[in-house]
């Protein structure tokens, strides 16, 4: 018999289904937002082969989320336009629920779900799947390629001791990934700092470089990555 779900149940079961997944995995949402947890998440399941089809229908997908797809194997993005369904599932279990795979959801929203099992109600089960592949032939496939993200520096070449550079002035808020300007000793936006300032662990993990925007393990005391943090290393020694 299908299993009634809370927000929490519902975040929760969603989860083990990437991770119990053994040869496919389904995930249907409107708005896709895949947050780092997910995300590795979803790149377990590919290092175990297992198929993974993802169809959403509404925002574009943020270019480090996108170049994080790319980089798994046995990944299919596809894009409905009229889609409002959320459904995810693998072989045997399958959430129907009104979460979105967004980050947002997941911590705010009071959401409601059902989980169902193909051993228990095997017909159930069956229908949706069989929706599911419909709404995909009639969608269209997304090509995945990993692209650079766009570094914003000043348009004016500085001059310093004869060495040349240009001034970073754009990043990324290391929580939230929105466009902030670029100061490693501020590297969080004003809504994002106001909540880390409430406890100011410098060392607490967060998601994104603040640099490049790409998923890495940051913190106030480190916010970019390696690469970035050497690039911004040689940029100081040039300025000097």
């Amino acid at each position: 018999m299908a299993e009634f779900l809370t927000t929490n149940g519902t975040s929760h079961n969603i989860e083990n289904i990437i991770i119990e997944a053994k040869a496919k995995l389904i995930l249907v949402s409107p708005y896709l937002q895949i947050s780092k947890t997910f995300f590795e998440r979803l790149k377990d399941a590919s290092n175990k082969n297992v198929s993974i089809k993802i169809i959403y229908g509404k925002d574009e997908l943020k270019p480090n989320e996108r170049n994080s797809l790319a980089e798994l194997k046995n990944v299919e993005l596809y894009f409905f336009e009229n889609l409002h369904a959320k459904c995810y599932f693998n072989e045997t279990k399958m959430v129907i629920t009104s979460m979105n795979m967004y980050e947002f959801s997941e911590k705010n929203n009071r959401e409601m779900g059902v989980l169902i099992n193909r051993n228990i109600d095997k017909e159930l089960f069956d229908k949706a799947v069989a929706e599911t592949y419909s709404i995909i032939q009639s969608a269209e496939q997304v090509s995945l390629r990993k692209v650079d993200r766009p570094i914003f520096t000043n348009k004016k070449q500085q001059d310093n001791n004869q060495n040349k550079y240009k001034r970073i002035i754009r990043g990324y808020c290391i929580r939230c990934e929105n466009r902030i300007d670029y100061n490693p000793t501020r590297p969080y936006c004003g809504d994002c700092f106001s909540i880390w300032s409430q406890y100011e662990n410098p060392d607490y993990q967060e998601n994104v470089c603040h640099r490049c925007g790409e998923y890495e393990m940051t913190s106030m005391n480190k916010p970019q990555c390696y690469h970035c943090y050497t690039e911004h290393q040689q940029e100081l020694r040039r300025m000097m």
